[in-house]
């Protein structure tokens, strides 16, 4: 037994050895994992992964443009139903088309006639806008646009007895920089007359000026829906006396594809000029006011007037015709508190001293007439500086020959010179279907030069033509002198060469086919087409 407890008290000790090491061993165990831990914790954070969005290009789709369609004069003016000897001759029922649309990457925008291999597909044809003329039912009029190695494509079209309106793509189906214009013309009769209307997008806010609704004329505002959602279009009249009644005729309401006339004379009638504002809520319209007039049994003219420009604070309208009478500058002020207006008379020789107007009051909401005096003939500009926003045209006029009869007297045409905004880049000019008959007027405010491309009916270019204009004066190029091919242009492009200087417009002067002289205007506007492309991104 004691030998026993002497084996076991010596045994012990090793036993306790290896209880005592367990712990050590598992200690030790850690050791490497702690080691580890505390590497990882040293170590810099892994850079965030970002997280990719999905992302598209978008680039403006093609463009439509509604034109306004041929002069429509109410049946009570024509004398339906009267002895025939009393009835008139109504104006002509026919419009004619002239579309100009440009690649955005045409030479003719950049000011030089150069074709290039970014202009052509891959089996080497030549890439040029598509334009398309459709009726008001929407079947297509013409399609035939006309184009070579330049990127522009030409489409004109006369005699057409619709309400058209143009669609212009660019050969990948994107927006080209385009200009499409309308011309009526009615070389004799109770409506001599001839109107160049820029065909436009439909829209939301438009304001026109200038019309009369004295005796014997007449000015309607068309309305017209081209969607298919509604519209109500609130409509307000400016007087010389300020703001008219519209008595329970302020609202219009339209139905898809719906068109709906205002007879301006029905409500502010005996009015030398009246201005209109129309403000739309739902889809937008298209919209033009008709202007036609007579003095008894003499032809006074007609105008058929798209949306003008903004309001601003500073306007200019050149292409000013006067031709033995003085034209009349007609300001409006949709503004809610007075202001007045400076006004100077622009020619080849610098302002002309005896023709501009200082202090006008224009006092909110009214309409006010101001005669130019003491000019020469020729073609002007006129500058209007206020110290509010306004409104702003110039109403020139041509006195034809008189006609046969002791009751008729010498026939009137005139022309509404709308507000040329200043060019920011190159812009786009179609021309008159039946030919260009005037000149381009050019104005600054401070020394420049611009670079016209005339560009003919078949898609080619002419020589570009480099004009220098003096600050404060006016530069004019003769039809004669901006050819293509030895032929009249059908549009062309004007690129200035300092942005936000220079203003232009196109002066018509067509035959009446006797001895006399038709007028119309219209104004050089930087493009909507050819914006760059937008970048859309899934949102987080």
């Amino acid at each position: 037994m004691a030998e026993h407890e002497m084996v076991e008290s010596v045994a012990s000790p090793s036993g306790g050895s290896r209880r005592t090491a367990r712990p050590l061993l598992a200690l030790a165990s850690l050791v490497p994992l702690a080691l580890g831990v505390g590497a990882l914790a040293l170590d810099a954070p892994p850079a965030p992964v970002p997280v990719e969005r999905a992302e598209v290009r978008s680039l403006p789709g093609p463009t439509t443009r509604w034109c306004p369609g041929p002069l429509d004069v109410p049946e009570e003016a024509l004398g339906t139903g009267v002895d025939e000897e009393l009835s008139v001759t109504p104006p002509s029922a026919a419009v004619s088309l002239a579309a100009l649309a440009a690649e955005p990457e045409s030479s003719l925008l950049f000011g030089t006639v150069s074709a290039s291999s970014t202009l052509q597909e891959e089996d080497g044809s030549v890439r040029a806008p598509s334009v398309e003329a459709q009726g008001a039912d929407g079947s297509v009029l013409t399609d035939d646009a006309a184009s070579e190695d330049l990127g522009v494509a030409v489409l004109e079209q006369t005699g057409i007895e619709d309400v058209p309106h143009v669609r212009a793509a660019t050969s990948q189906g994107a927006r080209p920089v385009a200009d499409v214009l309308q011309s009526t013309l009615t070389r004799r009769g109770d409506y001599r007359s001839l109107a160049l209307s820029r065909c436009a997008a439909p829209v939301t806010e438009a304001t026109f000026l200038g019309a009369s609704t004295g005796t014997g004329d007449s000015a309607v505002l068309v309305l017209r829906n081209p969607t298919e959602r509604p519209a109500t279009a609130a409509v307000q009249l400016w007087t010389e006396d300020g703001p008219a009644a519209m008595e329970g005729r302020s609202q219009v309401v339209l139905g898809p594809g719906e068109e709906q006339r205002v007879l301006l004379e029905s409500i502010a009638g005996g009015q030398d000029a009246v201005g209109v504002s129309v403000s739309v809520l739902g889809a937008p319209l298209s919209m033009h006011v008709q202007g036609t007039e007579r003095d008894g049994l003499t032809p006074g003219g007609a105008e058929v007037q798209t949306p003008l420009p903004a309001a601003a604070d500073e306007l200019v309208m050149p292409g000013v015709d006067v031709d033995g009478g003085d034209p009349v500058l007609v300001l409006a002020n949709p503004q809610g508190s007075a202001t007045t207006a400076d006004v100077e008379v622009i020619g080849a020789d610098g302002a002309v001293e005896t023709a501009g107007v200082e202090d006008v009051d224009v006092p909110s909401g009214t309409v006010v007439r101001v005669p130019l005096e003491g000019l020469e003939d020729g073609t002007y500009a006129v500058r209007v500086q206020a110290g509010s926003p306004l409104t702003a045209v110039t109403r020139a006029q041509r006195t034809g020959e008189d006609l046969p009869g002791d009751t008729i007297g010498a026939p009137v045409d005139f022309a509404l010179v709308a507000p040329a905004p200043s060019l920011h880049s190159h812009a786009v000019l179609a021309l008159p279907a039946e030919g260009a008959a005037g000149e381009l007027t050019l104005t600054a405010v401070e020394d420049s030069a611009v670079t016209v491309i005339p560009v003919a009916a078949d898609g080619t270019a002419g020589d570009p033509v480099e004009a220098e204009i003096s600050a404060e004066e006016t530069t004019t190029l003769e039809a004669e002198s901006l050819q293509a091919g030895g032929e009249p242009a059908a549009g062309l492009t004007v690129v200035p060469e300092q942005a936000g200087v220079v203003h232009a417009g196109w002066t018509q002067r067509e035959s009446d086919g006797e001895d006399g002289l038709l007028l119309s205007t219209l104004g050089v506007q930087s493009p909507l087409g050819g914006e760059d492309a937008l970048t859309v991104r899934r949102a987080p």
